[in-house]
This record gives structure tokens, C-alpha cells and sequence, in this order.
């Protein structure tokens, strides 16, 4: 796991992010009463986590896990929505990742962010108040998150995947900085 950029500034987070991504990163947690939402960029065969919002957020955004861990990386590689009651329980829960955040969650609801590119990312929601709609609706909120995404690469100057452009790397390069 790259950790390099640990504890990036959450004002500086959600500038790399973008504002539109970051504002909905912040929706979608406060809809579900989560105790957190993240959203993970495929870049490079990983996933790097571009935008967060709650316990972790300041930890996780920047870190980046390889594309075949967690189930982030599941369903990035699969294409599937996946919510889990009980992760400890699930074998594919990257529980380095969540406990170098300083928070492990009980539950996590997971969509993919697909454009015309395919699959660019996964959308999390981690310890959501119950509902019975609760992955059905992530993958509808999944649809905006992805345009802010989207958003986000172009007004960073770059594309996604298909243009070649290394947009998530310079949106996080503004965290960096």
C-alpha cells in the first residue's frame, strides 16, 4: 500500500478532488448517515483513493491499493455492486487499508463508477444506516459520482483512460503540493 501522501489537508483533499466530486462524496455519506463514503480511481492497474469524506478521510485520500485487493478491487474488476453486513466475514476486505485509516467499519456498500470508458472507479459507503434500497440506490448515485469524475479529470486538463491523459495522477499532484 503507497501511503506516501497520508495525511493530505481535507480543504487540499477535496480541491484535488474537484468540487463538484467532493460535494457529492459529502451526499452521499450524509444521505446514508454513513460513518464514511470514499471514491477510488482506477489509474495504473490500482486504485487510488481521490475523494473522502468522514472517519478516515484525511488518511485515505492519496493512498493507493493494488486493482486485485479489497472489495473495492472487487468491484472495480468485476463490474458488480457488492454490500457486505459483516466484513470481517468476508474474505476479500482489505482490512490493512481500512485499519491504517484508523477506522474499520461493520458494513460496506460498494458501487463501480462507469463511464464510456468502462469501469473508472468505485464509490463506498461504509457503516450506512440500514435501508432496504441501500445498494440499489448507491448504484443510481453511482451515475453522478461517475460525471463528477469525469468533471474533475477535464478541468484537471487531462482525460480518462481512453484519452491516455494522466488526470487522477495531477488532480492528486494538487494534494501533494
Amino acid at each position: 500500500m503507497d501511503t506516501r501522501n497520508a495525511t493530505p489537508a481535507p480543504d487540499r483533499a477535496a480541491l484535488a478532488a474537484g468540487p463538484a466530486l467532493a460535494a457529492s462524496v459529502r451526499a452521499v455519506r450524509a444521505h446514508y448517515g454513513a460513518a464514511a463514503c470514499s471514491v477510488a480511481a482506477v489509474v495504473d492497474g490500482a486504485l487510488l483513493f481521490v475523494a473522502a469524506d468522514g472517519e478516515g478521510a484525511g488518511v485515505i485520500v492519496g493512498t493507493s491499493m493494488p486493482l486485485v485487493s479489497g472489495l473495492a478491487g472487487w468491484v472495480a474488476t468485476s463490474g458488480q455492486s457488492v454490500g457486505v453486513a459483516d466484513v470481517r466475514a468476508d474474505p476479500r476486505f482489505a482490512r490493512d487499508v481500512a485499519a491504517s485509516t484508523g477506522y474499520v467499519p461493520t458494513t460496506i456498500l460498494a458501487a463501480p463508477l462507469v463511464t464510456g470508458d468502462g469501469v473508472v472507479g468505485v464509490i463506498e459507503v461504509l457503516d450506512p444506516t440500514p435501508r432496504p434500497d441501500g445498494l440499489a440506490l448507491l448504484e443510481t448515485l453511482a451515475v453522478p459520482v461517475a460525471a463528477a469524475w469525469t468533471q474533475a479529470l477535464a478541468a484537471a486538463g487531462a482525460g480518462g483512460p481512453a484519452a491516455g491523459g494522466d488526470g487522477p495522477r495531477r488532480l492528486m499532484r494538487v494534494v501533494e503540493a
